[in-house]
């Protein structure tokens, strides 16, 4: 990743239930009133009677049963109401195998096909792997903690999977030790990972759904993302990511990145993920994003639909423009929509003017569209275009971040249709060195402004190197306030510029 002026991050970690009742309101016809002190007449039996007294019986037959049923446990011991035994989990296929962690309390370890001891638990887990590899078949982690020391290697077509991130944990220690994923066909979900461990993914058709990672808080740097998506000499393609978080992790929450050639990565989906609190002060990772979707690969197919950004120690969202290595990657068909981003790089240390840091909601570059995004209180600007060709921003909206809209460095063909910015600690547009820039129905308002004007163009930091005029653009912003709405600097642009 390549900071806003061109110094450049070196990439690194590539080393790869009572039972029923009788009615209580249901009495008995006993018959005409006798009077006490009369004598008893004989009779016959009741059929009546005799007839609730075999529906009695029956109900008690049926109790029974029920209790009988009902007792879920394997050694005989009664299973009444007021039992602590947990239900047994059945969201899994019957002919998974089943694997039982040490501290596992689920009624299903009494049929688990293997019991880890808590010790280098991973061997027991990749016994389990290689035999349903035979057949594509699914793998159960059961609740509890599995210790794990060294890779996991799922074969191709198999499913991992554990009860749910709150019952089952992989917590991972030792250097370099992810799941790798170098078959096609995998699938991951439900469980979390701890300790040192990610995911490293490095083959095509793979989905992981509902895995939650806290990794890396050492300060160490071992990898480039908890979720971590790698080609090298190779092209990955049809890779899902879904419902996963990246919470406290020293490192980016999710990496896509890429080595040698073919480094091509196609048709990636990210949907309704979390990075929340990923980079710290403390590692080495000084350019750690929330998600980091772009770096040295060749993108072909992004969608990031209802995702999540918070409190990241770079940017929530982040694209490299490409041009730091050679030849240039590409990027490509990239759609982002419903995406929140907020506060990032507030915990960075970097101070004003962040000419030398990104703590944006949204860096993006080339080939994108995003739509109805928003960003709150990002340190830097909500939505960062820097060298841009062909992005649209479409009903986006940034609150309270230093700068609403930032588009510089030689960016051209950048869109915004009815977004707005609102209470921006300085301008609600900055632009610089651009061209072809259309704002169509975009609003600001409550932006303090800077230097007389709540929104400029032409300035950047008086570095002549980017500080070039706004050419052939077009600017319809409506906003409040009695600054000027915009300094009308560059040349060949239209303004139409009124008050709400």
């Amino acid at each position: 990743m390549m900071a806003e002026e061109p110094q450049q991050q070196e990439s690194i970690g590539f080393n790869e239930h009572a039972p029923p009742r009788v009615g209580e309101g249901d009495a008995l016809d006993e018959g005409p009133t006798v009077p006490v002190h009369a004598p008893l007449p004989r009779r016959s039996p009741d059929l009546r009677v005799l007839a609730v007294v075999g529906i009695a019986l029956l109900v008690c037959a049926a109790m029974a049963l029920a209790l009988f049923l009902h007792d879920g446990s394997r050694d005989g011991e009664s299973t009444l109401a007021n039992s602590t035994t947990p239900t047994p989990t059945t969201g899994y296929p019957l002919n998974a195998i089943l694997v039982s962690a040490a501290d596992s309390t689920d009624p299903a370890r009494q049929s688990a096909r293997f019991v880890c001891d808590g010790t280098d638990d991973q061997v027991e887990i990749q016994q389990a792997l290689s035999m349903a590899g035979a057949d594509g078949g699914t793998v159960v982690l059961l609740d509890g903690t599995f210790h794990c020391t060294d890779r996991l290697n799922p074969p191709g077509g198999v499913t991992l999977q554990g009860l749910d991130p709150r019952r089952t944990t992989l917590d991972v220690q030792g250097y370099y030790k992810p799941i790798e994923l170098l078959r096609d066909g995998v699938t991951l979900r439900d469980f979390r990972i701890t300790g040192r461990g990610f995911i490293l993914v490095r083959a095509s058709h793979i989905k992981v759904e509902g895995i939650t990672i806290t990794t890396m808080q050492s300060g160490r740097v071992e990898a480039n993302g908890a979720f971590f998506v790698f080609a090298k000499d190779s092209v990955l393609e049809d890779i899902e990511f879904r419902n996963c978080t990246a919470v406290d992790c020293g490192i980016h929450g999710f990496n896509v990145n890429g080595q040698g050639s073919p480094k091509e990565t196609r048709d990636l989906r990210f949907i309704d993920c979390t990075a929340l609190r990923c980079g710290n002060g403390d590692s080495r990772a000084v350019w750690a994003t929330g998600f980091d979707l772009h770096e040295t690969n060749d993108l072909y197919g992004l969608t990031v639909l209802r995702c999540r950004a918070e409190d990241n120690w770079e940017s929530g969202f982040h694209f490299e423009p490409g041009g730091h290595v050679t030849p240039k990657t590409i990027a490509q068909d990239i759609r982002m929509e419903d995406c929140v981003s907020i506060g990032n790089g507030q915990r960075n240390i970097k101070p004003y003017p962040y000419s030398d840091t990104f703590s944006s909601g949204y860096y993006v570059h080339n080939n994108a569209v995003i739509v109805n995004c928003t960003s709150e209180r990002n340190k830097n600007a909500g939505f960062f275009v820097h060298g841009g060709r062909n992005v649209t921003f479409d009903r986006c909206t940034d609150t309270g971040s230093t700068y609403g809209f930032k588009i510089v460095k030689d960016s051209r063909g950048v869109t915004l249709t009815d977004c707005a910015t609102n209470d921006n600690l300085e301008w609600g547009l900055w632009a610089a060195w651009a061209d072809r820039l259309v704002l169509s129905g975009f609003t600001q308002r409550n932006v303090s402004g800077k230097d007389g004007y709540q929104s400029i163009l032409g300035w950047y930091y008086g570095n002549p190197d980017y500080e070039k005029p706004v050419r052939n653009s077009h600017f319809e912003i409506a906003a409040d306030g009695s600054l000027p709405i915009l300094n009308e600097s560059g040349t060949n642009n239209r303004y139409n510029l009124t008050r709400l």
